[in-house]
């Protein structure tokens, strides 16, 4: 890896992010207490998983007590994808690219006169999938006209 490992402070931010600590050798979540006996404290949480005979032992380590070195990873859910189309009930619908669920446009949002008639959540209620609207033909044909 040629990044450098999160600093204390950059863990502490990410806490409820996933990172990657190859001296466990497992994925985990960033915990981070905000009162109590171990507020400003970041620690691992992750199951690790020995021999591929499926069973796991569920940890909780103290980052800077074991100098546990954690990198930052990008989950595929990270990178932004455009909707699909899919048709559904004799109509045509936009759906999550990654789960096909056709509740990610926020009908509690106000339009904005100047965009389309409709907003994305900024990610897939349902899986977390981050979206992006899909850009048309016409769309793209206009900005390389200006």
């Amino acid at each position: 890896m040629g990044e450098k490992p999160l600093t204390t402070e950059e863990l502490r931010q990410m806490a409820g992010q996933p990172v990657w600590c190859p001296d466990e050798e497992a994925y985990g979540i960033v915990m981070c207490d905000k009162i109590g006996q171990w507020a400003g404290i970041p620690f691992l949480h992750g199951v690790w998983y020995g021999d591929g005979n499926g069973c796991g032992v569920e940890f909780n380590h103290n980052i800077i007590k074991r100098r546990l070195r954690c990198y930052r990873t990008i989950s595929e859910k990270d990178i932004p994808k455009p909707l699909i189309q899919k048709a559904a009930f004799g109509d045509i619908v936009m759906v999550c690219p990654n789960c096909e669920n056709a509740a990610v446009i926020n009908p509690y949002r106000k339009i904005n006169p100047y965009r389309k008639d409709r907003e994305l959540y900024p990610h897939c209620p349902w899986c977390g999938q981050k979206l992006k609207e899909a850009e048309d033909e016409t769309e793209k044909e206009n900005q390389q006209a200006e």
